[in-house]
Parts: structure tokens; C-alpha cells; sequence
């Protein structure tokens, strides 16, 4: 098991402090790691350090010794009238002559403190062996080691929390390569695909004599050419949204412009579904951002209002500056989000099971793009929705100079 240096330096000095305050001439820590005990800290005793450093003893081994235990709070002590022999062959055992006292410390004495985190968990094994006036300890002895079972508890838990942490953050960056790898491997071959099939049926349209139900399936083809062309064009954003190694650029973008032309852009749609889309602009929204990132940020949410929209239903796209930042909201009178929906929306591929929404098209990418592109500007995007009574989403961005960069 390799331990991380910092955390074996702090076990270290927390064995050097029991020997120097607690009353004992060596100590020793272990980590407990998927059901064995790896001592990483030997204090106080060359020997015992030689013996016992990388040692490796079975959880199981020393549950069953400490069943006979005196029990001190974390503080478990077995004489060597009761010892159970379980640990003999993992033990370092000094070779001393015990004093003529009743209390007298038996070299073959056990004391330990446990360590556990915050669930419980055993996460190692402070061990004192030796005490300085070769007696068991008294009640003064044991609070002050108990004292120092508590801060390597607190040290050991919080160093590996860290550790997992780290560990965690590695696995969850490296999952997010490979999604991205593949994602930019698929919307690459889906493009040509669709390149492919867009021309089979341009040039089918080109010949004569076509009957009515070619060409109407030529129609159906293409429109299932287009909406693969959309998911494929929203998984290579967001494919791009998530590379680390691309800055993020920073120009002056009037947020209004961006909504005029996002409500241009899906005028024909709204008027083929009866959705009237309005526009309200107020004083001069501009912030520092990457333009084509925004545009794609607004045109999904336009293009989402004016989908889930009823026929007669109004869309209005509304854009603010204020003091600390720009705001957008998109409102729709339409189907709405079920409550349970609303924490996953902006999930990449989610979509609602809910009839209503499944009868539309989608991939379920719009949102999480939407979102990806709002945290990478520094800003935060919210929904409030009802079933049956529409939604609104509301976008909050920095003004100037408050973008950071990606990565």
C-alpha cells in the first residue's frame, strides 16, 4: 500500500508527541484498508520499527484479540493474563524484565486506541508499547493518551478524506475525457452519415417521374436527416464545451442581439406551431463572452419554449442589464415541468418520461448545454415550472470582465 508522504510525516509526529506526553517509550500507527492493517509510523524503537513497518495484520485478528479487552473509551487494554495469542505472530514484543509492582507493565501487555471516522468506519490502530515508570496506566495516563487517539483520529480521518477526494475528482475528470472522446468519435461519423444520406436524397429528388409516395417518403427521410444533423451539432458542442485545453473567449456580446436573432432563427417554427414569440429589450445587456457559445445558450432555450409550447401559446424572451450583471428570461405558457423533472433538466440525455414531453423531439442535450455554457461564463441558470402552466428560465450573467476561463 503506498501511503501519501505529508499523511505519513503527521503519524509520524503524532507518535512522536505520545512518546514526549503520554508517558511511553514507542508507538506505532497502522491504516486499516480493505480488511488489513498496514503500520505506516514506528516511534521510540529501532528494532520495533524494523520489525513492524509495512507489516500487514488481518482486521479479523485483532477484533478477536480485543474481545477481552478492558475498554477506556477508544482506549482498549488486554493484559497478558488474557491475551488471546491471536496477534503473537504480529506483534513486536520487547525483551524487559517487568518491575515487582502489581501493576507492573507485562512485555506482552496490549494497548491500543482505535480510530474511527465519522460513519464508524475503523480507519487505523494507534499502538503504545513501554510506558516511561514500566506501570499500566493510571486514569491521569490514559486521558492524556486519549487525548492523542482523538487528534490522530481527527488527523488520520480528514487525510484520507482528502485522499478520496482527490481520487475521486481524478476518476470523475477522467470519465469525462472518455465521454467526450466518444462523443466527439460519434457526432464525427454521424455527420458523415447524414452527409451522406442528405446527398442520397437530394439527388433522389432530382430525378423525374417520381410518384407522390416516393417523394413524401423522400420528405420524411430528410426531416429525419435534419433532426440528426441537430443532435449532432448539439453533442459536438457540448463535446467542445468540455475541453479543458480551449480557452474560453471573451468578447463584447449584446445579449439583445443574441435574443433578436435566436427568436429570428425560430420564427418559422413557432409560426408552424401558432406560438407567438415576443422579444423585450432593456437598456444595453453587453458582457464579455464567447458569442457563438451564447448564441447556441439562447437559441436553445427559444427553441425549447417554442417546442413545449400549445398551439395559441406566447413565448416571451426577455433581456435585462442591471448594475451587477445581465439577466434573460424565457417564459412559455406551455406544458411545464413536473417537480421531480425540474432537479434534472439540465442533465446531459435526460428527458421526461412524461408523454406530453416524449411525443416531441429531442436528445435531451439542449438544457445541459444551456447550463454548460451559463457556469463556464461564471453565471448560474434557474428554472420555475408547474405541470400545465408553463415555465420560465432565468439566466444570470456577469457584466464585463467577470468571465472566467475554462478549465
Amino acid at each position: 500500500m503506498e501511503v501519501d508522504a505529508s499523511l505519513t510525516r503527521t503519524l509520524q509526529l503524532l507518535a512522536e508527541g505520545v512518546i514526549e506526553f503520554a508517558g511511553f517509550r514507542v508507538a506505532a500507527v497502522s491504516l486499516a484498508v480493505d480488511g488489513l492493517l498496514h503500520t505506516v509510523a514506528v516511534v521510540g524503537d529501532d528494532t520495533a520499527a524494523a520489525q513492524l513497518v509495512d507489516q500487514r495484520t488481518p482486521v479479523e485478528l485483532l477484533e478477536r484479540e480485543l474481545a477481552n479487552a478492558d475498554v477506556w473509551g477508544a482506549l482498549h487494554f488486554v493484559p497478558a493474563d488474557r491475551s488471546g495469542g491471536h496477534l503473537d505472530e504480529h506483534l513486536w514484543v520487547p525483551d524487559v524484565v517487568p518491575l515487582d509492582d502489581p501493576d507492573a507493565w507485562d512485555s506482552h501487555d496490549l494497548l491500543c486506541g482505535l480510530l474511527h471516522d465519522h460513519a464508524g468506519q475503523l480507519r487505523g490502530v494507534l499502538w503504545v508499547d513501554l510506558p516511561d515508570d514500566g506501570r499500566r496506566p493510571g486514569a491521569e495516563q490514559r486521558a492524556t493518551l486519549l487525548m492523542y487517539v482523538r487528534l490522530a483520529e481527527r488527523a488520520l480521518v480528514t487525510a484520507l478524506e482528502r485522499d478520496d477526494l482527490e481520487l475521486r475528482v481524478e476518476h470523475e475528470h477522467a470519465v469525462a475525457e472518455y465521454r467526450r472522446s466518444i462523443i466527439d468519435v460519434l457526432s464525427h461519423e454521424l455527420r458523415g452519415t447524414a452527409a451522406a444520406i442528405a446527398h442520397t436524397v437530394d439527388s433522389l429528388r432530382g430525378e423525374s417521374g417520381l410518384g407522390d409516395s416516393v417523394t413524401a417518403g423522400l420528405d420524411v427521410v430528410h426531416g429525419g436527416v435534419e433532426r440528426l444533423r441537430s443532435v449532432v451539432d448539439d453533442m459536438a458542442a457540448l463535446a467542445k464545451l468540455g475541453r479543458t485545453d480551449v480557452p474560453l473567449r471573451s468578447l463584447t456580446t449584446d445579449l439583445g442581439r443574441v435574443a433578436r436573432e435566436a427568436v429570428a432563427l425560430h420564427a418559422a417554427e413557432a409560426r408552424r406551431r401558432d406560438v407567438t414569440v415576443v422579444v423585450e429589450v432593456v437598456d444595453e445587456p453587453t458582457l464579455q463572452g464567447d458569442p457563438e457559445d451564447l448564441d447556441r445558450m439562447v437559441a436553445n432555450l427559444v427553441s425549447n419554449a417554442v417546442k413545449y409550447s400549445e398551439p395559441g401559446g406566447r413565448v416571451l424572451v426577455r433581456v435585462v442589464a442591471g448594475p451587477a450583471g445581465v439577466v434573460l428570461t424565457v417564459s412559455d405558457v406551455g406544458i411545464g415541468i413536473d417537480p421531480a423533472d425540474r432537479e434534472r433538466v439540465f442533465e446531459e440525455f435526460f428527458r421526461s418520461r412524461r408523454h406530453a414531453v416524449r411525443r416531441r423531439p429531442g436528445a435531451g442535450l439542449g438544457l445541459a448545454i444551456v447550463h454548460r455554457v451559463v457556469t463556464l461564463h461564471g453565471g448560474v441558470v434557474r428554472v420555475d415550472s408547474e405541470p400545465g402552466e408553463g415555465a420560465t428560465f432565468t439566466v444570470e450573467l456577469p457584466r464585463a470582465g467577470a468571465v472566467p476561463q475554462a478549465g
